[in-house]
């Protein structure tokens, strides 16, 4: 795992670690560097969990195969289960902890 310079890991909360161990083990399986380019920082909307230290997103562009992407997606959404949203977005995949009581 690297993270993009100038990404912010305070207050990360512990949900959140197990997140990136398993992001990062998927990451390997598919032979990709897992690249977190924000958590704490950077501008988010208003009631984003980035701010709370539950949300992070991770670089896709060094991935050039949109299938492999969603493969991997739909891998981490197994992986985490029903208490995190794992979203792809056009230029990166946000995962954030939200757990469904």
């Amino acid at each position: 795992m690297i993270l993009k310079e100038g990404v912010r890991t305070l207050g990360v909360s512990r949900e959140l670690i197990i997140a990136f161990i398993i992001v990062n083990e998927v990451f390997r399986y598919f032979d990709y560097q897992f690249v977190v380019t924000s958590i704490t920082d950077s501008k988010h909307s208003y009631k984003s969990l980035h701010y709370s230290g539950n949300a992070f997103d991770l670089r896709t562009r060094h991935i050039k195969d949109s299938k492999i992407i969603e493969t991997i997606v739909n891998v981490i959404k197994e992986r985490l289960g029903k208490d995190y949203d794992v979203v792809l977005e056009p230029d990166h995949i946000h995962i954030e902890y939200q757990p469904v009581f």
